[in-house]
């Protein structure tokens, strides 16, 4: 019986690592955020997003050496708002030739998901700082319901983990 009890004390121990890697995204919008913190976004540099997880934007996944970088986008028209790891964009027209560069609206994160600082150029309108926060919260809100639920939930070691300052994770 001593035998068991120490196999299983070692696979609940070593399978910690994956439980919190591959439900990431559950942990980051299930923890308590203050006020302008998102901290979902900050995993966008290093986790892979399913599409099913956001399923009224589109998500591209790029593979990078070690980790993802994930943007998720949703375009009317013209108009584009796009999201990756360390920033939000608002593009006011993207027929123009360097759309990036110009009309757009846009919104930094720090490496804990808080708001940082807002940047507009050229003429975009006036709600667009509006228009960024609610697609924030939608996207939070639909990983929230359609993020997988971990069999062990750790939610209590995710937010010990995410606490600490960003040099020591």
């Amino acid at each position: 019986m001593k035998k068991w009890l120490i196999i299983l004390g070692i696979l609940f121990v070593v399978q910690i690592p994956f439980n919190l890697h591959f439900h990431a995204y559950y942990y980051a919008t299930h923890t308590h955020q203050q006020k302008k913190q998102y901290p979902f976004v900050t995993l966008l540099g290093s986790n892979c997003l399913p599409q099913t997880y956001v399923p009224s934007y589109r998500v591209q996944n790029k593979e990078l050496i070690g980790s993802y970088l994930v943007t998720i986008q949703r375009s009317k028209g013209n108009k584009l708002i796009e999201l990756g790891h360390n920033y939000m964009s608002y593009y006011n027209d993207t027929k123009k030739k360097d759309y990036s560069l110009q009309d757009y609206y846009s919104l930094s994160f720090s490496s804990n998901g808080y708001i940082d600082e807002s940047i507009k150029d050229g003429t975009t309108p006036k709600n667009a700082n509006r228009l960024l926060y609610k697609n924030l919260e939608e996207i939070q809100t639909e990983i929230k319901q359609n993020s997988r639920r971990p069999l062990i939930n750790l939610q209590w070691l995710w937010n010990l983990w995410f606490s600490l300052p960003s040099k020591y994770r």
